[in-house]
């Protein structure tokens, strides 16, 4: 019997190192796919192997489509070519599938098609009376904004309004702005709201914000009002993009109760606050020019700062000279930078680097003057290389520094800064 136990105990131990050793090919970690990147059009063209935009139009329809995709549709605008992707699709044979592409290229990018115009309204026309909301959109589009045909914001308004009924997101945000400025159709924000909460959160608070944008022009009492509810609500329903609303309501003339309100709902993101909402916030504080409003200016420049954020940090080297603040607040504005540039962030380095050469905040040091400088330079920042440049050759007669001191100098004005390439002309003269 103990034998016939000690058989099954074998056979099942062999069974799960079996059944780990198949979890184990299971569980194996898939790479990551490798993502594509391009400066510009034409590296991704080239990499592609696409021929040219001559030689591209006369390619089969199914290819033109494929190429003209990238063209207008790419998440990245700078990569993007919308003449040589709207020139693929009004070559030639057409389709259903090349017009409702160009509807998403009308939408995505600037566009201009002299007198193929008339053309393409007839091709987005018939494509959206079979449904296509991208087309319906993007006709309303042509007609709001007269290029190449007059312009009609009656026209621009039914059609947006047709795009909307039928869930097209552009044709929400068209119809809203239309009914909040009184375009082609009767000023009407209350309605204008009541289409925008169809959207998704994120993007119903870039169109609050762009609403409140445009609505505050008239300053009428309710319109500013109404600005001002809009621009809170779009930093409650989206705190992580609270930056344009922020900027919109703090550098306006909007009620101080209504910016305070904005501040506060920023300070209750703490460090996960918008890093633009922060920096704006803290821009206004510093203008207020009192004391308890500057060290809290002070304090999130200092947080910024430590991010990389340049305005940030040149904020910091401000608040250096100041004779307002004291030595313990300027001690940690030093640890903040010095934390930054143990990061890397070049404009720290260099701010550090002018501290201590002029003692502006801290003891003078021109060891850690040049230490600093030295590290921003190192980083291609032609005024440091100019700085570090300029300190070598003034303090030491030492030949082998002056020719390190030229040496820089020359790689300042080699990156065009203009007083290092001044000091060597007249260096030659000497």
């Amino acid at each position: 019997m103990k034998s016939i136990l000690r058989i099954l105990l074998t056979a099942l131990m062999a069974t799960s190192t079996l059944a780990t050793a198949e979890a184990a090919k299971i569980v194996k970690p898939t790479p990551r796919p490798v993502v594509e990147t391009y400066a510009n059009w034409e590296e991704l063209r080239i990499a592609k192997g696409w021929p040219e935009v001559n030689a591209a139009v006369k390619l089969p329809l199914p290819k033109r489509l494929l190429i003209a995709t990238a063209a207008l549709t790419t998440p990245e605008r700078k990569v993007r070519n919308p003449n040589y992707g709207f020139a693929l699709l009004l070559a030639g044979p057409t389709s259903r599938d090349a017009t409702r592409l160009l509807a998403k290229g009308v939408l995505m990018n600037e566009y201009a098609f002299g007198d193929r115009t008339p053309a393409v309204l007839r091709s987005l026309a018939a494509e959206a009376m079979r449904g296509c909301k991208s087309c319906v959109a993007a006709y309303g589009l042509i007609q709001y904004a007269g290029l190449d045909v007059p312009q009609n914001d009656v026209v621009a308004y039914k059609w947006y309004r047709w795009a909307a009924v039928v869930g097209n997101a552009k044709g929400i945000e068209a119809t809203a702005l239309a009914l909040a400025e009184g375009r082609g159709t009767p000023k009407n924000i209350p309605e204008a709201k009541k289409w925008a909460v169809r959207l998704e959160p994120a993007r119903r608070a870039k169109l609050y914000t762009e609403i409140a944008k445009r609505i505050v022009l008239s300053k009428t009492p309710d319109d500013v009002a109404v600005s001002s509810d809009l621009l809170l609500q779009s930093i409650a329903l989206n705190p992580l993009d609270a930056g344009r609303p922020a900027k919109q309501l703090l550098n306006l003339d909007y009620p101080p109760s209504v910016q305070d309100e904005a501040m506060a709902a920023i300070r209750a993101e703490g460090r996960a606050a918008d890093p633009n909402a922060l920096k704006v916030m803290a821009q206004v504080l510093w203008k207020k020019d009192k004391p308890e409003a500057v060290d809290e200016a002070i304090s999130i420049f200092q947080t910024l700062a430590e991010r990389g954020n340049a305005d940030a940090i040149d904020y910091l080297s401000r608040a250096l000279s100041r004779s307002d603040v004291n030595k313990s607040r300027k001690d940690q504005i030093i640890g903040s930078l010095q934390s930054a540039a143990a990061s890397g962030y070049a404009r720290a380095s260099k701010v550090l680097g002018n501290a201590y050469y002029y003692g502006t905040g801290v003891d003078a040091s021109l060891e850690k003057a040049q230490t600093y400088r030295e590290s921003a330079a190192k980083q291609n920042d032609p005024e440091a290389q100019y700085l570090l440049g300029m300190m070598m050759l003034q303090s030491t007669d030492d030949a082998q520094d002056d020719a390190t001191g030229r040496q820089w100098l020359e790689k300042s004005a080699a990156g065009g800064y203009p007083l290092a390439q001044a000091a060597l002309q007249k260096l030659s003269s000497n």
